[in-house]
């Protein structure tokens, strides 16, 4: 290998500084095979002896100061992953050890970054770096780095979160040494965060050390790991005298959401006794058990876990909707972006929640009878048509008066209570309804969301409400 200063050639243990001005000539191109053709091991050195040589032409002996240090390092580490980058007609020439080598090689390489990743976000909260720009670290993370997903972000907010804490540095210092791919360290952050109210200093270190361990296991899968996660807490319930468990179970309450296909979201609970005793008197309850269709008599084709789910959230909308309260106790409140087809008065597709989340047109007209909704109604070109406004609910007195002219869900067949029933507009809030008990009706939540799924119409006919099914 020859390298080449001010166009004249020099041996191959001619000093880069020497020579560190490169200028093309007609050998340059035999430089660059030869470059090409370098082992990963030549071309390693062949880097460093670079940045030695960079670092002796700015004054430096040996390493140069931790910025350039750093700076140099991920530039050299671009450099060589760029050689690393095969097409598709190279890849299928590496034969099968090459291949599985090379896989496990990335793995490493990207517990490295991590690694080095989280060093670099521990040291911008410490600073507030995010605080200068209003956000929270996990925003700001996202903002720096567009290509770092929502989810990679979070796991590293939640490592440098723990990792404040002083039973908690040990799970920045796996991360930081490269123990501890970063996604596991997350793992145990988040259980150790939970645990942390409930344990005494010494037990903080205790649980720690014991759970990044586990993480630091090649043996150990991330299923594996969540086990022991859980086993922490619930050894931890065990061993609590009674009131200090009650205490224990309160805090380490909560519930988590995760998104694991398009549609459809899982949520996870953790209740204390006392709350899950009320949820699953919901889901064993009379709304979860199953009901023959009203029109075919055909037995309920739901499952059970649908039943469950079903009963469930026919509470929750009860909870949201709030009949007989006063309109000025709203429970909860629900912004919609909605597209509107003012020829047709439905909506022209699918509607967006604050938060981005997608709501088909149908859902949306449900929830505009059901929540706290304040519909913002967009024309084509983006221009808001209308405002919602708030007095959409029945009164007390509307309400009780619906309940004794419906005595309970007015679609036919149905024996559901009055208290678990929506004030539904016959002619729909959403196209323009009012509030009004001639032209409401109860509904419970599974028949609600039929009227809406098939645009179902009704009378009301004195104290008579007919639906046309």
């Amino acid at each position: 290998m020859e390298y080449f200063s001010g166009g004249e050639r020099g041996g191959a243990g001619a000093s880069l500084a020497e020579g560190a001005s490169f200028v093309v000539d007609e050998g340059w191109g035999e430089a660059l095979d030869e470059l090409d053709a370098m082992g990963a091991a030549d071309y390693q050195a062949l880097m460093a002896e670079v940045c030695v040589a960079l670092g002796e032409m700015h004054g430096h002996d040996g390493a140069g100061l931790p910025e350039e240090e750093l700076a140099a390092g991920l530039d050299g580490a671009s450099l060589s992953l760029g050689r690393a980058a095969l097409g598709a007609g190279d890849v299928v020439m590496v034969q099968d050890e090459g291949l599985t080598a090379a896989i496990e090689a990335v793995g490493r390489l990207q517990t490295q970054l991590g690694a080095i990743g989280f060093r670099l976000a521990q040291q911008a909260a410490a600073r507030g770096l995010h605080r200068e720009s209003g956000m929270t670290l996990l925003d700001w993370l996202r903002v720096r780095c567009p290509w770092l997903s929502t989810q990679d972000a979070s796991q590293v907010t939640a490592v440098v979160a723990a990792s404040d804490a002083p039973a908690g540095a040990q799970i920045g210092e796996a991360v930081a040494s490269g123990d501890v791919p970063l996604h596991r360290a997350a793992t145990v952050a988040r259980t150790m965060t939970r645990l942390q109210e409930s344990l005494d200093p010494d037990q903080q270190e205790s649980y720690t050390r014991i759970a990044t361990a586990a993480a630091g296991r090649t043996d150990v899968s991330d299923k594996d790991l969540s086990t022991v996660c859980h086993r922490l807490i619930e050894d931890l319930l065990h061993e609590k005298a009674p009131g200090e468990r009650e205490r224990a179970a309160i805090a380490l309450r909560g519930v988590t959401s995760r998104r694991i296909a398009p549609g459809l979201t899982r949520f996870t609970i953790d209740a204390p006794d006392g709350a899950a005793a009320t949820i699953n008197g919901v889901l064993t309850s009379q709304l979860a058990a199953p009901a023959p269709d009203e029109t075919t008599q055909e037995p309920d084709p739901r499952t059970a876990t649908q039943r469950r789910f079903d009963a469930l959230t026919s509470v929750i909308n009860r909870g949201i909707s709030r009949p007989g309260a006063p309109p000025s106790t709203a429970r909860a409140t629900v912004i919609l972006t909605i597209p509107f087809d003012p020829e047709r008065g439905l909506p022209s597709g699918p509607a967006t929640t604050a938060d981005g989340g997608y709501v088909p047109p149908r859902q949306a007209s449900e929830m505009a009878c059901s929540a706290e909704l304040t519909p913002v109604w967009m024309a084509a070109d983006g221009e808001p048509l209308a405002l919602g406004h708030k007095a959409r609910y029945a009164t007390p007195s509307q309400w009780l008066a619906l309940v004794a002219r419906d005595k309970g869900c007015s679609y036919p067949g149905c024996s559901a209570l009055p208290q678990w029933c929506d004030s539904h507009h016959v002619d729909w809030w959403s196209r323009g309804g009012e509030t009004d008990v001639s032209r409401m009706a109860l509904l419970c939540g599974r028949h609600h969301t039929v009227v809406h799924q098939h645009d179902l119409s009704a009378s009301v006919d004195g104290g008579t409400v007919t639906w046309h099914v």
